[in-house]
């Protein structure tokens, strides 16, 4: 009883620490082009949110749900709907701890939570507004529930892991590859055949039960075609950005930790033998995920994206416990030591995350839209143009924050995504918009920021961008506006948008 209070103690200790660790300066972030898109989807009515699962983007459709309703309660600021990442962190982290102490020992459970809340892939998904921390800590717990429901005789267990892997899928769908890892663990365990039938009654039992919604993920495949082909990149998108983003360094010093420890003749840490320990299953958690999704990827269609596979980030966690674990057989400090180091390597890519331009591309749709609930007027026109860097058009200024805009006039709108169950508004041309703009005396025009040259860039997702030359007064877009009788009174560039006000 002593031992599972400790245990407990621990996993709140290490769950409160990795929270903290997380949801500090998440407020500071600008939103970018997907956190928009949770916002916008999240903020709609009931109604209107189901339209936009039911056509368009029902493989996000649990998360859209949630953050609704957490969105009526505590609002859709950057700080609020980023909360529940870190939320899922601490929890994911409390649960690394309790998944670890029941298939190893105390201090490797603690190294492997605490180095969970350190990986630079995790302290990434506790300041992004999308489902990837939730689908960590769903995985964990998944998991704890399939180990209790191996070692207890109450069948009711069997019942919870079906459930709650049903769940688990319905929040991000590649979850599913957990199954085949859940099956491998089954396989090395010594009750495997007498808890094989339950546990393919439950697996069965979920995929059953979510089939339907199976079947509507497939319909809209369509939705992740822009996910650009594996290449060359990949080893760098496995070995770097898939766990160690932004902090190569951090990632170097955990596989040195790993390596060193393979020398360490000493058990000690492993706590129980092969068959039921630590190592393989977290091997299997980290390669089946990965080479399904890869192999989809060369065979059917590109699906691989480092950011998809962070609900493997707890078992990397886990075999750097174990090897801490095994480097304490040395000398009891080396663990806390090499901790300390791993903290200092994260240091500068925690401290760029949680800047107000760490998100892909460096967008600033949050600035911007701060910069219009203070300068643009009630009666001012308003028109979103493109950008090189969206592929949608910069009215998601707008869709951060609808109340920056009150009392404007916002023309152009072509398409209204809410009332159509799509996920972005469509617009105008903006030849099309004489009428419209001959009643205006002031226009707000967002739109990209100027560059002399081209510029080339290359995201961690493998995207390639090829950022175009742009000068404002040169562009086709000014050449209609001031054939409208229009001049640039005031430009204001944020960080890659540009807020340009004219006037007659």
């Amino acid at each position: 009883m002593r031992g599972a209070s400790g245990a407990a103690g621990q996993a709140l200790a290490v769950g409160v620490f990795a929270f903290v660790l997380g949801v500090a300066g998440s407020w500071i972030p600008s939103f970018w082009y997907d956190e928009v898109a949770s916002v916008y989807a999240s903020r709609r009515s009931l109604p209107d949110l189901i339209d936009l699962l039911r056509s368009t983007d029902i493989v996000h459709g649990a998360y859209y749900m949630g953050l609704h309703l957490w969105g009526e309660m505590f609002g859709f600021s950057e700080f609020s709907v980023r909360l529940p990442s870190a939320i899922a962190v601490g929890g994911a982290a409390a649960g690394v701890v309790v998944l670890a102490s029941r298939v190893s020992s105390g201090p490797v459970a603690l190294f492997s939570g605490i180095l969970f809340a350190l990986l630079p892939r995790v302290t990434w998904a506790a300041v992004e507004a999308r489902s990837y921390a939730l689908t960590a800590a769903a995985v964990v717990w998944l998991t704890v529930v399939l180990l209790v429901s191996l070692q207890s005789r109450a069948r009711w267990w069997w019942v919870l892991y079906s459930l709650v892997l049903a769940m688990s899928i319905v929040l991000f769908v590649y979850l599913a590859t957990i199954v085949a890892v859940h099956f491998l663990i089954l396989l090395l365990h010594k009750k495997f055949r007498s808890a094989m039938l339950w546990w393919s009654g439950a697996v069965a039992a979920s995929l059953l039960a979510i089939f339907p919604f199976l079947l509507a993920v497939l319909r809209q495949a369509g939705q992740v075609s822009w996910i650009p082909p594996l290449d060359g990149n990949l080893p760098r998108i496995v070995v770097e950005y898939q766990w160690f983003l932004g902090a190569p360094a951090f990632g170097i010093v955990f596989l040195v930790i790993v390596a060193a420890a393979l020398f360490v003749r000493s058990g000690t840490g492993t706590g129980r033998p092969w068959r039921d320990g630590i190592v393989p299953m977290s091997l299997a958690w980290i390669i089946v995920p990965m080479v399904f999704m890869a192999s989809y990827s060369l065979v059917r269609a590109p699906i691989y994206l480092d950011r998809y596979l962070t609900f493997t980030a707890p078992a990397v966690a886990l075999l750097g416990g174990v090897a801490l674990g095994r480097l304490a057989a040395l000398r009891w400090w080396l663990p806390y030591l090499a901790l300390g180091i791993l903290a200092a390597a994260l240091v500068p890519a925690y401290a760029e995350q949680r800047s107000q331009w760490a998100k892909p591309l460096q967008m600033d749709f949050s600035a911007a839209n701060d910069f219009a609930a203070s300068n643009v007027e009630p009666g001012d026109c308003v028109l979103f143009g493109k950008a090189a860097w969206n592929p949608s058009s910069q009215r998601l200024i707008e869709d951060v924050d609808p109340a920056a805009f009150t009392g404007t006039r916002r023309i152009g709108l072509a398409k209204d995504a809410a009332a159509t169950g799509q996920l972005w508004d469509e617009e105008l041309p903006l030849g099309d918009l004489a009428q419209q703009l001959s009643t205006c005396d002031v226009v707000w025009y967002f739109t990209d920021r100027e560059r002399d040259e081209v510029e080339n860039l290359r995201l961690s997702s493998n995207d390639k961008w090829a950022l175009q030359p742009y000068d404002f007064e040169k562009s086709n877009d000014y050449a209609l506006l001031s054939a409208s009788g229009f001049r640039i009174d005031e430009r204001v560039t944020f960080h890659v948008t540009q807020a340009v006000r004219l006037v007659r």
